[in-house]
């Protein structure tokens, strides 16, 4: 074969080389994309579609489920009610962002006498109570259903709990019989930071550990070293027979959820 033919044949292989590389790069940049948690394939470090591994979302079978301690209607007038519920996430490592939740009350038969709407936050390790007030119905509320929005409960996200600087002193149960008023002193013992937005919780129960009235309140902000007396109301005597009551008061735990 004359040098003329091998030079021919040489550049012919070396431009198809040059087409083969320039019409495979598309294909190249598609399947060579670095895994993601949010491509919807499971790839990479993901235990799951798009979950697990270094995500940020966890896999819902590797989440524990909430669970609901009690939920109940408490009565404040003839037709209207207090609902609240007693709710722990058990996961030392997870939380939610985002809870949607519905409350139900039923009567003995089944029928919905009253639902109530909201949403809340759960951090890790933390026990919330949800507290819904101003449900009116007629009939006799035999029980209280509260459930969550099935698609939030596919969201548990890595998070870490914000350490509570804020406590609670000098609880006091008073006016039973009458117009029961239950106070408490709130400090913060942070000597650096103040802290705002604080959203807090009231049970109160029996001897046997029974809610008998649940209420909630908001305090804006608390100075470093500061303290601030906080109270809450009943319009008319427990229903209970218990001469005595336990009281608690929930200070709703803040995350920082990994994105």
């Amino acid at each position: 074969m004359e040098w003329s033919q091998k030079r021919k044949i040489l550049y012919a292989l070396l431009f198809a080389g040059i087409f083969i590389l320039l019409a495979s790069y598309p294909v190249y940049s598609i399947i060579s994309k670095p895994a993601t948690c949010f491509d919807g394939k499971q790839n990479g470090s993901e235990t799951g579609l798009d979950c697990g591994g270094g995500c940020a979302l966890v896999c819902t079978p590797d989440a524990k489920p909430l669970r609901i301690v009690w939920a109940k209607a408490f009565a404040i007038n003839d037709n209207t009610y207090d609902l609240g519920a007693y709710v722990e996430n058990p996961n030392t490592n997870v939380g939610l962002r985002i809870a949607r939740y519905t409350m139900r009350v039923f009567d003995d038969v089944g029928g919905v006498l009253a639902e109530k709407t909201g949403v809340t936050e759960f951090a890790p390790s933390s026990t919330n109570l949800i507290f819904e007030t101003g449900a009116t119905f007629s009939g006799t509320a035999d029980h209280v259903l509260l459930s969550f929005d099935s698609a939030d409960l596919t969201k548990w996200t890595r998070a870490t709990t914000l350490p509570s600087t804020v406590v609670t002193k000098n609880q006091s149960l008073t006016s039973i019989d009458i117009k029961p008023r239950f106070d408490a002193v709130l400090v913060n013992t942070d000597p650096v930071n103040d802290v705002a937005g604080l959203t807090l919780g009231a049970i109160v129960y029996d001897t046997l550990r029974n809610p008998i009235a649940v209420s909630r309140t908001y305090v804006d902000a608390l100075p470093k070293n500061g303290q601030e007396n906080i109270f809450f109301t009943w319009p008319h005597k427990f229903s209970s027979t218990s001469q005595s009551f336990i009281t608690e008061i929930i200070v709703t735990p803040r995350a920082t959820f990994a994105q």
